[in-house]
């Protein structure tokens, strides 16, 4: 039985939600477009297409940001088939897209007699993701001066030196045509409405050897996996990113190189317990760093650490509020479904997969 990755496509964050649904679209010749209806309703949709192409069949599956335990979307990376929710923008309909739509399953006059309710719990809900924003961007504040006090006693050239001698080692620039390699966006934990979740399962599969970057203060392990990812990709390895939910566009957490089977990831006092015996062998930032100036900050390391941690703890318990009033809104959608129609479609849907991938 092949093994299923896992990741995520959005991101809780202080700039609010980052979706990269766009990711199922790279490199893919046709994607399944799943709208309308209920959440619970699209994602059965898309389960039946994560499991079109059997067991066997390498795929990746998408977790929804505000229920993971439901599919946000599946990729067929070998057959070059995705099938994505709701949110994916439509580049070419019917060209590259199919739409798949669950409009035609609701009963539209149920949900208009139930419209006061409805957008009273949609208001509610944006009013407790507004709340949460506010909490997350206290916590990016504080990680962000945490990681400049790293960033001012770091050795970069010592750092880069470093990295070019560990890259020789483990994945040496191979002769050809010098292509450069192709990378992929993921994130590989999240703060959810059902908590902070980090796929490590996901991480073993994705690389059987991996190496962490132990670091407190976030400076030394981004840009050591910054640097690996460009070396990688000059040396025209394919490379999966996984950004920090915090920072989702600018602080990688993890970094998988898919062709050696070989990982890295930053390991700091949130993820060491969930990550712990995971690495082959371990980085020090201190080899990297001053420490007689480190030393000097304790303090205020250890304040700006406990206040985010707590500022996060805030912005998880009012995404849990607002997950609740999401569900409370989507069970009266859901309700309004014609169930055998939904049925329908999502085998109609994986039958379509199962055909594409036999072109």
């Amino acid at each position: 039985m092949t093994q299923t990755l896992r990741y995520f496509l959005g991101a809780n964050s202080p700039q609010g939600p980052v979706s990269r649904l766009d990711q199922l679209e790279e490199g893919v010749r046709r994607c399944w477009v799943v709208t309308g209806g209920s959440a619970r309703g699209r994602a059965l949709v898309l389960s039946r297409a994560a499991e079109a192409l059997g067991e066997t069949e390498p795929r990746e599956e998408m977790l929804s940001l505000h229920s993971p335990e439901e599919l946000a979307g599946v990729l067929f990376p070998a057959r070059g088939l995705s099938a994505a929710g709701e949110g994916l923008p439509l580049r070419c309909p019917g060209g590259m897209e199919r739409v798949v739509s669950l409009w035609d399953c609701l009963d539209q006059d149920r949900l208009f007699a139930q419209k006061e309710e409805l957008l009273r719990l949609t208001r509610e809900e944006k009013r407790l993701r507004g709340d949460a924003g506010g909490y997350l961007y206290a916590a990016g504040a504080l990680m962000g001066e945490l990681a400049s006090l790293g960033w001012s006693a770091m050795d970069r050239e010592k750092l880069l030196a470093y990295a070019r001698g560990l890259a020789s080692r483990e994945f040496p620039r191979p002769r050809g045509d010098g292509k450069r390699g192709r990378e992929s966006a993921r994130f590989l934990s999240a703060l959810t409405g059902e908590g902070p979740v980090l796929l490590r399962e996901t991480a073993a599969l994705a690389a059987p050897r991996t190496i962490a970057i132990e670091d407190n203060w976030g400076a030394v392990s981004n840009a050591l996996l910054e640097a690996l990812r460009e070396l990688a990709l000059e040396a025209g390895l394919d490379v999966v990113s996984c950004h920090c939910p915090l920072f989702p566009f600018t602080k990688l957490e993890y970094l998988f190189l898919p062709g050696p089977g070989l990982g890295f990831f930053a390991k700091n006092p949130g993820n060491a317990k969930e990550l712990e015996g995971l690495a082959e062998r371990t980085i020090h930032a201190s080899r990297f760093s001053r420490m007689d100036l480190l030393r000097e900050r304790r303090a205020r390391t250890g304040f700006l650490r406990k206040a985010a941690a707590g500022m996060l703890d805030q912005a998880g318990e009012v995404l849990a509020r607002a997950q609740a009033v999401r569900r409370e809104r989507d069970g009266i959608y859901h309700a309004a479904m014609d169930q055998d129609a939904l049925e329908e479609i999502a085998r109609r849907t994986a039958g379509e997969i199962k055909k594409a991938a036999l072109e």
